[in-house]
């Protein structure tokens, strides 16, 4: 299996964009956690991570991304989930979490709700 990798994309004062790549099953969650959750938690920032090359999310990496969402939503910031696969979707959508992980499917969108304040988006 290929590893699991991130690279950051962008680090500014007013967001963090990153890519994720591979798989956050157990082993490729344990593999990148502690550096993605310092590059995005760490910088107290609004973070898109693009998941569009992550073609499986076991519960680990799903732990892991609210982990880092929770972080961000205390200072009030939103964590951006950028187009990721339907079932990634589907799994989200159904474990209620697509309030605390908002999913955008083009990055323009992403960008527009990275301005916003965590929790201040309307629910479609």
């Amino acid at each position: 299996a290929m590893p699991t990798t991130f690279t950051l994309l962008e680090s500014s004062p007013t967001l963090t964009h990153v890519a994720i790549i591979g798989a956050l099953d157990l082993a490729g969650t344990r593999e990148i956690e502690l550096k993605l959750t310092a590059s995005t938690a760490g910088r107290h920032k609004p973070v898109i991570m693009d998941i569009s090359q992550v073609h499986f999310v076991a519960s680990a990496g799903l732990g892991l991304l609210i982990q880092i969402a929770r972080s961000l939503s205390a200072d009030k910031h939103s964590t951006i989930l950028l187009a990721p696969n339907p079932t990634t979707q589907q799994t989200i959508h159904v474990s209620k979490l697509d309030s605390m992980l908002r999913i955008a499917l083009t990055l323009e969108e992403a960008l527009e709700m990275a301005k916003l304040p965590a929790g201040s988006i309307a629910r479609t």
